[in-house]
């Protein structure tokens, strides 16, 4: 199957292309840049093509060069980011998402797999939240998300393409960077792995959902292969745990006791952490399409502490 990834130079986007071609896949990627030596080991065996999400020339030019079946849209401007470049923000995860779901029209796309989030809820939400809840993020990068999924279940219903949403919780992975307000979650690990002190952003009783980046990837390719006639509804939460961050500064330290980390909240960065919700209710993933996260904070924090070994 020819699959084409947005993003595809990104954290997510890289492992989920190499578990497309792990299994034969045709695999294409779409990123405004593929900096030296970030394809790895998937040098040779993916297209490439740099584009603009925001120029909707240049998201045709994709579909229209790789003819994909299926899409998997990553590419986006993540939450802090995007609060600091509100314009651009809109053009990337706003106008982006529409220019994908019509260029999947277009070139008669079969599926578009959607990475949203829980920042497409907002504040004051049931703990866990439900699959069904009012979405009012505080956010841009949140409104971004309701957006496309709204649209992704029009074009699903007015033009059948199969569209479908996982609203991600903090992705968790060697390699992942510090994209958004919820990096707070990857440093925690990453600095103490490398000997390096972290002073975290949030307060300690800062808790939001995470996933193990190896779950996430499987959820994603999980739900683009469920049939259409399975899914139930558009967009569905999926998460793996919900520790604190002293929670899980104490499990950092159980294996790494000489552990430098301490804690200097940032207001503006804290408020959009306490503006999502602290669990998600994933019962409606694991009951239409069999959703089951395998990895929980120890076994993601061992196998994070393993991938940094064997990179340093």
């Amino acid at each position: 199957m020819r699959i084409l990834i947005t993003g595809g130079a990104g954290f997510i986007g890289g492992m989920l292309a190499k578990r497309l071609v792990e299994r034969g896949e045709e695999v294409s990627l779409m990123d405004v840049a593929f900096p030296p030596g970030r394809l790895g080991s998937l040098e040779g065996k993916v297209k490439t093509r740099e584009g603009n999400l925001a120029i909707f020339t240049d998201v045709l030019d994709a579909f229209r060069t790789f003819r994909p079946e299926s899409v998997f849209h990553l590419g986006a401007l993540l939450s802090a980011s995007a609060e600091a470049n509100p314009v651009s923000a809109y053009h990337v995860d706003v106008d982006g998402s529409f220019f994908v779901l019509e260029a999947a029209r277009l070139f008669d796309v079969k599926k578009v797999v959607y990475t949203s989030s829980i920042a497409s809820f907002g504040p004051g939400v049931p703990d866990p939240v439900p699959n069904e809840c009012d979405q009012k993020p505080t956010t841009l990068y949140g409104v971004s998300k309701v957006f496309t999924e709204r649209m992704g279940e029009y074009y699903r219903h007015a033009f059948g393409i199969g569209f479908r949403a996982l609203r991600l919780p903090s992705i968790l992975g060697a390699g992942r960077g510090g994209g958004g307000a919820s990096a707070y979650t990857t440093f925690l690990i990453d600095k103490p792995a490398h000997g390096e002190p972290v002073q975290a952003w949030c307060e300690e009783r800062s808790r939001i959902p995470l996933l193990y980046v190896d779950d996430a990837v499987s959820g994603l390719v999980k739900v683009h292969d469920t049939p259409d006639a399975r899914l139930t509804r558009s967009s569905y939460n999926i998460q793996g745990f919900s520790p604190t961050a002293r929670q899980m500064a104490d499990a950092v330290k159980a294996r790494i006791p000489g552990a430098q980390i301490s804690f200097a909240p940032d207001p503006k960065m804290q408020a959009i952490v306490d503006s999502w919700p602290r669990a998600l209710d994933d019962s409606e993933a694991r009951k239409d399409w069999g959703w089951a996260p395998t990895i929980d904070l120890n076994g993601t924090i061992d196998r994070y502490l393993a991938a940094a070994k064997t990179s340093a």
